[in-house]
């Protein structure tokens, strides 16, 4: 009986020596498990920082300073002659935050008990590292590794040239780049968590998106869609603009995988304003007076409209590329070159550049009409390079206009006739322009002289003809002004005085019984420009009579 006390009462000091470590040990078990999503387990590792036992935000800011610095990490490319370095977000690396936390709040806690159970049991022998939870986008990856900087030689797309009046192809050449699968799969292998990566690419031939074969198809169908050329009409004029022409300005561009035809706009207009030169309209003239001698402007011109508003060729343009009908209406546009607008607003005509006057008696019917006329031609503004015909500008003279009948020449003899005189203004217009300038295309002297005008240097005017023409072939505009009082006539011609003009010798000489006279012009231009002309007059020896002394037959009524 003793011994079994004896042996009861050992247990009784064993069994309490036993429960205190398992008390412990299923105590720690339990805050083991009760710690899973709160507390990091002890003993983990992450990247190269001892979580253990850390609050669950504390462990989350850890993992989002290594994010931070993960996105940050170099990737190197080599490309044999240089070296690209980018970052791992930029070129498709995605870090895994969520997944990051989750597999350190699991470290230790698995799925089965037993297998948590033996991990949480390693504890004080064996390290649990967590590493970073990654993955490469492909997609991402594939998208940068193709931009131009990864692209060492630029693939030459075909393109279309003119070659001897037709399209031609000029072939593609290939480039080198990267192949970005190869390097996809490097990058994949790649420790990136560890630090800065170098991968090596591998590099091959870029063709053009274009093939020379495609290429060579469009070629064939710009010769067939420009075989004809095309017709442009600017206000109601057309011109066509053939083939050769239009192929030289042509032009291919590569998108979505494919070659498109263009025209070179400018060049385009360019060779439809040669066929329309100058201006494709009137000039709207401006209305000046002439006020005590000074010349005001009451009301500016607009300069011609020339050929052609961009906006209409660059529809035709497109239009005619388009297939469509090979006739286009082009616009005009307002005419910008300096000296036109400067015609247009009169601002050229501030100075007196030539005047002649003639006299006559007074009051009769002939300076009716002389008067007449000067005030049908006062304020006529001839803009360079405008010819001006008085018989066409002035019409027939008619009793409807205010003219009345007085002595005229008709065949040769002396008679009266409605705008009878009218020669008188013409003569002073003649020598204004003689004096001015101007070139004298038509003129015809009297066929007998009077001694009001000046010998040889006159001009006569009727119905239909003679009659007096002249252009102005200087560089300003000129006004024709024209006043009178009761005894006289004046022509005054403004513009800007850039030509001296000097009459030279006269010669007088006889054929048969007429004389015959010439007079040379003298005109010197800014440029040094030297312009000689000769100014001629036949007369008559009398009234009736021809240059043969004969009596010319009376005038039949």
């Amino acid at each position: 009986m003793a011994r079994h006390r004896d042996q009861i009462s050992g247990w009784l000091w064993v069994l309490p020596s036993l429960a205190i470590p398992l008390v412990i040990s299923a105590v720690a078990w339990t805050n083991h498990v009760a710690s899973e999503g709160v507390a990091i387990a002890p003993n983990v590792m992450f990247a190269g920082v001892d979580l253990s036992g850390l609050t669950l935000d504390v462990a989350t800011a850890h993992v989002g300073w290594r994010e931070t610095a993960f996105r940050e990490t170099p990737v190197t490319i080599d490309l044999g002659d240089r070296q690209m370095t980018l970052r791992a977000a930029d070129i498709g690396f995605d870090y895994r935050y969520t997944d990051t936390i989750n597999a350190l709040i699991s470290a230790r806690h698995d799925e089965t008990v037993w297998r948590e159970f033996a991990s949480w049991i390693s504890t004080p022998f064996e390290t649990v590292t967590v590493p970073d939870e990654y993955v490469l986008d492909e997609d991402l990856a594939r998208a940068r590794l193709s931009e131009d900087d990864l692209i060492l030689e630029t693939p030459t797309e075909p393109s279309l040239a003119s070659e001897q009046g037709q399209v031609t192809v000029v072939p593609g050449i290939d480039g080198l780049g990267v192949d970005i699968d190869h390097l996809i799969e490097r990058l994949k292998e790649a420790d990136i968590a560890s630090g800065p990566i170098e991968v090596t690419a591998r590099l091959e031939s870029l063709p053009p998106v274009v093939s020379d074969a495609d290429a060579g198809v469009e070629a064939d169908e710009a010769n067939e869609l420009t075989k004809d050329g095309l017709i442009a009409v600017v206000n109601g004029s057309s011109r066509r603009l053939g083939a050769a022409a239009i192929r030289r300005h042509l032009s291919s561009d590569s998108e979505d995988g494919r070659m498109t035809l263009s025209l070179d706009l400018a060049g385009f207009q360019q060779d439809i304003e040669r066929l329309f030169p100058g201006p494709q309209g009137e000039m709207e003239k401006p209305l000046l007076e002439v006020v005590e001698g000074e010349v005001q402007v009451l009301q500016e011109g607009v300069p011609p409209p020339v050929c052609c508003s961009t906006e209409s060729v660059r529809a035709a343009a497109d239009d005619f590329l388009s297939g469509g009908e090979p006739r286009f209406q082009l616009e005009t546009r307002p005419n910008g070159e300096e000296r036109v607008v400067r015609w247009a607003t009169g601002l050229d005509v501030n100075e007196v550049v030539a005047e002649f006057t003639t006299h006559h008696a007074c009051c009769e019917n002939r300076v009716s009409n002389i008067q007449t006329m000067a005030d049908a031609v006062r304020g006529y503004y001839l803009i360079p390079g405008e010819t001006l015909s008085f018989n066409d500008y002035i019409g027939p003279r008619t009793r409807d206009k205010g003219y009345l009948p007085a002595g005229a020449i008709r065949s040769g003899h002396m008679t009266d006739e409605v705008g009878g005189g009218v020669s008188q203004f013409v003569t002073t217009m003649f020598n204004a322009a003689f004096f001015g300038g101007l070139d004298l295309d038509e003129y015809q002297s009297h066929s007998v002289y009077f001694s009001r005008y000046p010998f040889g240097r006159e001009a006569t005017l009727s119905m239909p003809g003679p009659d007096l023409v002249v252009t102005n072939s200087t560089g300003y505009p000129v006004l024709i002004w024209p006043t009178y009082d009761s005894t006289s006539i004046t022509v005054t011609l403004y513009s800007t005085k850039h030509i001296d003009v000097q009459e030279l010798d006269q010669r007088v000489t006889f054929r048969r019984q007429c004389r015959h006279s010439e007079i040379d012009r003298q005109r010197t231009y800014p440029d040094g420009r030297v312009v000689v002309d000769t100014i001629e007059a036949n007369y008559r020896p009398g009234d009736g009579i021809d240059c043969n002394g004969n009596e010319i037959p009376p005038l039949r009524r």
